[in-house]
């Protein structure tokens, strides 16, 4: 992602809220930053290549408070200038984003389709809409703000040369494919509840289909209806968990976390299946996984140079069953990387993931329209 700034145009500072959030080591949430009281550590992050956090707890915890969730942030510049390069907006064209936050993408996007182009950005939030408008009014950026669902597109400027998706999905909406047109391009970050998501760019084909391939590392926040959810099992139900062993070693679990090796691949092998993991100690480690539409829920301790760990399992699914054999594919599949993987969508909205082609004999079906 190098050379970066030269393909940005517009300076994020006039974009930025003068109050946005940072990790709070003392108590692992999210505290505030403000310009007026801060403005020399407020002026670093605004300079950074990093995303910042410009919302919490979906606008419930105000200044002073502690964050528990972010809800709303900027994203890093260097990736962004990534995303636009994807997507490949050029003079003229009609663009839809999907999540406006601060306005800043789509000021950046307001200045690839110039005068004869367009830009319809929809936030789902109104105080965070509002507020870009402002922005990009401010700026100079004549960018259509429309406050409501992203999930649904916005029918009324359709069709669009290009989408793009500032939050990522678990599944594609079908109307953000019903509204682009022929041999237009979407560019989303997918993922599954088990890895983060991946940079997705698809093409719409003649029969309303798209298909494309999976690309870099993206962790983006998940739109409001897709949010992962996470269980904490009661002490009646670890009392009651299945338990068993594992010969897993702290370096198999390694990979079995790490987007670059076997996450991705098991996310996709193990639907609804959201994957916690932590370091208690330098050699001791704690993978969880949850899955609450079935109140699943397993927990693998594991401690480095012991011959077997232990292995906490409750409800209708073996999570870490699921998770080992997946693992166990990837292996036998000779260890494919996300960059091998694409996806299409059918024109029903079926998602159907495959490697290396679309046509290859290593396919299987993801998600539906209802996911």
């Amino acid at each position: 992602m190098s050379g970066w700034r030269e393909r940005l145009t517009t300076p994020r500072e006039q974009f930025i809220p003068p109050v946005v959030w940072v990790d709070d080591p003392a108590t692992g949430g999210f505290a505030a930053v403000s310009k007026s009281s801060d403005e020399t550590r407020w002026r670093a992050l605004v300079d950074a290549d990093e995303p910042i956090i410009t919302q919490v707890d979906d606008g419930r915890t105000p200044p002073g408070g502690i964050g528990l969730q972010p809800s709303s942030s900027c994203s890093q510049p260097s990736l962004v200038a990534a995303m636009l390069d994807a997507l490949g907006a050029g003079a003229g064209h009609k663009v839809l984003e999907i999540g406006t936050g601060t306005g800043w993408c789509a000021a950046e996007l307001r200045s690839r389709v110039g005068e004869h182009g367009e830009v319809v950005s929809v936030e789902v939030d109104p105080r965070i809409a509002e507020r870009a408008r402002g922005a990009l009014r401010r700026a100079g950026c004549s960018v259509t703000v429309i406050t409501a669902d992203g999930m649904d597109g916005y029918l009324p400027a359709a069709p669009y040369d290009r989408v793009i998706a500032t939050a990522s999905v678990r599944a594609v909406p079908r109307a953000w494919l019903e509204q682009t047109r022929v041999g237009g391009v979407l560019v989303v970050p997918w993922g599954t509840d088990y890895c983060n998501g991946t940079l997705l760019r698809l093409e719409v084909g003649e029969d309303g289909s798209a298909s494309g391939r999976c690309g870099m590392n993206l962790a983006f926040m998940r739109v409001r209806e897709q949010r992962r959810n996470y269980l904490e099992p009661s002490p009646a139900e670890l009392r009651s968990a299945q338990r068993s062993t594992t010969t897993r070693s702290i370096a198999e679990l390694y990979e079995m976390i790490a987007y670059s090796r076997a996450a991705f691949a098991i996310g996709l092998r193990v639907p609804r299946c959201y994957r916690t993991a932590e370091e208690l100690t330098p050699d001791h480690r704690r993978i969880e996984l949850h899955d609450t539409t079935s109140n699943s829920w397993a927990r693998v301790d594991l401690t480095r140079g012991a011959e077997k760990s232990d292995v906490l399992q409750f409800g209708p699914r073996r999570l870490w069953n699921e998770a080992d054999a997946a693992y166990d594919w990837w292996l036998t599949a000779g260890r494919p990387g996300p960059q091998r993987f694409g996806l299409t969508i059918s024109p029903e909205g079926d998602h159907t993931t495959w490697i290396d082609t679309p046509t290859s004999a290593t396919s299987w079906l993801v998600a539906g329209p209802q996911s």
